[in-house]
Order: C-alpha cells, then structure tokens, then sequence
C-alpha cells in the first residue's frame, strides 16, 4: 500500500498548493514579486506532474531569480 499512500499524500500537497497558486494568481504582478513569485513559475508549477512537488520547483525558481538579481547588481571588474 506504499504507493498508494504516497500518491495520496502528493496529491494532498499538490491540492494545497493549488488553493495557495489560485490565490496568489489573482494579484497583480508588482504584489506578487513583492512577495517573492512570479506569475510564470506559479503557473508553470501548476503544470507539473504530480510527482514532482510544486513548492520546490518555486523555491529553486526564486532561488535562481536572486542569484541572478545579485549578478546584475555586483560591479563589474574590468578584465
């Protein structure tokens, strides 16, 4: 019964994280990058199979958007 408790338990997550998306996707877009999302991660988590956990898949996306935020901003040295 493995298995079937697993999927049930990742479809309980996906299920609240599709409650907290739908929520968050009726903001406008300068809210929700002040929160820290993006309306294209969220919609692309939305999308993902059920076995990949959603949450996640947005943390590395905000993760990566930081990283990538702080590149911008750090001076450049002159090579």
């Amino acid at each position: 019964m493995q298995p079937i408790t697993s999927w049930i338990e990742g479809y309980s997550r996906r299920q609240q994280f599709r409650r907290m998306a739908e929520s968050l996707l009726k903001e406008k877009d300068d809210t929700l990058s002040d929160l820290g999302y993006d309306r294209h991660d969220l919609e692309g988590a939305l999308h993902l199979p059920i076995r990949n956990d959603a949450m996640q898949y947005i943390e590395a996306r905000r993760s990566r958007r930081a990283v990538e935020a702080r590149r911008a901003k750090a001076p450049r040295l002159a090579g």
